[in-house]
């Protein structure tokens, strides 16, 4: 389909130490069906190949920008990205996943049907789930709702599968927070939903999240990613402008299921002896917090796993482990 108005799109991608994956990634961004694009990549200061590759194909095609910084983490290099960009909207990537050939298009129909700040969509495939959905439903959402769906865990916390229109965030000053490197797409995702009713959602998926790559955050170990991540659960709440009870039973959810994804990880990988106080913490809260699944409304997945994690709390880790090794996913110590 050929767009007859088609303004500058900046998509983002932080790289850091994802050789193996950049490529694809980038290729998958460079066959957009949407053309007019500025590729802003922000290599953070990577040890590896990245930067290598990310040049090579900065030489291949013009729209892309390499720009290079001592490491800063994750946050800071999207805020790079957000203050070079020349697009009138931005959308962000991570550098080992893939984009269907429409993202772009597709986000950009959404937010440009009447005049949206923010288009999402709320599936993605995955190494579990390669299927696209058969019946796409498209809503608009008012601050209120999008906040407690994303809460919800009914739309992706991370800030890919969404498109912003540059001047709102621009204007509401909406960065990331600098000091939070896991949840950082949480609370940037809340902190923009709070500030307009203009929000478009679809759940057609088209985006590929990967959740085989075992260096990532989420496959591997470290006590400081878990106490980063609940200090970013934490402060979404502190940051609210947006008060009702609705939301604070799905961030109540948020929060529970924040606790029950560190004590997943430190189950899976083993380390529940060397961090007993957090493993405890993590255990109380299951127990206790798992009744707000039945507050919000969240995914009868997520209800389901609610239940049986006050019951069973080491069920979950146990199937994940065998999914895993099906899908040939590994958690590191």
């Amino acid at each position: 389909m050929i767009l007859n108005y088609q303004p500058l799109i900046t998509v983002i991608i932080p790289i850091y130490n994802v050789h193996l994956y950049l490529s694809k990634c980038l290729d998958s961004v460079l066959n957009q069906t949407y053309s007019n694009l500025e590729v802003l990549l922000i290599d953070d200061g990577s040890q590896d190949d990245s930067k290598a590759i990310a040049s090579e194909f900065e030489k291949k095609d013009s729209r892309i920008r390499l720009i290079k910084k001592k490491n800063s983490g994750v946050s800071d290099t999207r805020n790079v990205g957000i203050k070079m960009a020349k697009g009138e909207y931005i959308c962000f990537s991570d550098a080992d996943d893939i984009l269907s050939p429409d993202y772009v298009e597709y986000l950009f129909k959404l937010i440009n049907s009447s005049n949206y700040d923010i288009a999402l969509t709320t599936r993605m495939f995955s190494n579990y789930s390669k299927a696209q959905i058969k019946k796409i439903n498209v809503e608009k959402l008012n601050s209120e709702k999008a906040c407690v769906n994303i809460l919800s865990y009914n739309i992706p916390i991370g800030v890919y599968c969404k498109l912003f229109k540059t001047k709102f965030l621009r204007e509401n000053n909406i960065l990331f927070n600098n000091e939070l490197f896991m949840g950082e797409g949480f609370n940037f995702n809340i902190d923009a939903f709070q500030r307009t009713d203009n929000i478009i959602s679809s759940n057609r998926k088209i985006y590929f999240y990967r959740r085989n790559n075992s260096t990532s955050a989420t496959t591997k170990f470290s006590i400081t990613k878990c106490e980063n991540e609940l200090e970013a659960i934490s402060a979404i709440y502190s940051n609210f402008i947006l008060k009702s009870k609705s939301i604070e039973n799905a961030w109540r959810f948020a929060r529970w299921r924040t606790y029950s994804d560190v004590f997943d990880i430190l189950v899976l990988s083993k380390n529940e002896n060397n961090f007993p106080d957090l493993y405890k913490e993590c255990l109380q809260i299951i127990r206790r917090d798992g009744a707000y699944s039945l507050k919000a409304p969240v995914s009868n997945m997520n209800r389901l796993r609610a239940l049986i994690m006050v019951f069973f709390p080491k069920m979950i880790p146990w199937t994940m482990l065998k999914r895993n090794k099906i899908f040939k996913v590994q958690v590191k110590h």
